[in-house]
């Protein structure tokens, strides 16, 4: 199992990652104090900071399971808003 520090540096990779997968985030979320929930419409993915009730949702990948680019920079502009990376 990755440890978090693996997560958020490919994660922050320079270039983007191409193959961070969302089974990787949901990993790297639970381990940054955030809670998985149903967006609420179709294949929505919603992470609940559990500490400052902050809020992160998009519409899930598909057909595949690696996240999109505008999906990786909503993650990292996320965590660094709740503390979770200091840039």
């Amino acid at each position: 199992m990755p440890k978090r520090d693996e997560l958020l540096k490919k994660l922050f990779a320079k270039p983007y990652p191409k193959n961070y997968t969302v089974r990787e985030l949901d990993l790297l979320m639970s381990k940054c104090g955030c809670n998985k929930y149903p967006g609420g419409r179709g294949s929505s993915i919603r992470y609940v900071h559990q500490s400052s009730g902050r809020i992160l949702q998009f519409d899930g990948p598909h057909p595949g399971n690696e996240l999109y680019k505008y999906q990786i920079e909503k993650c990292r502009k996320f965590l660094q808003e709740i503390g979770e990376v200091k840039i």
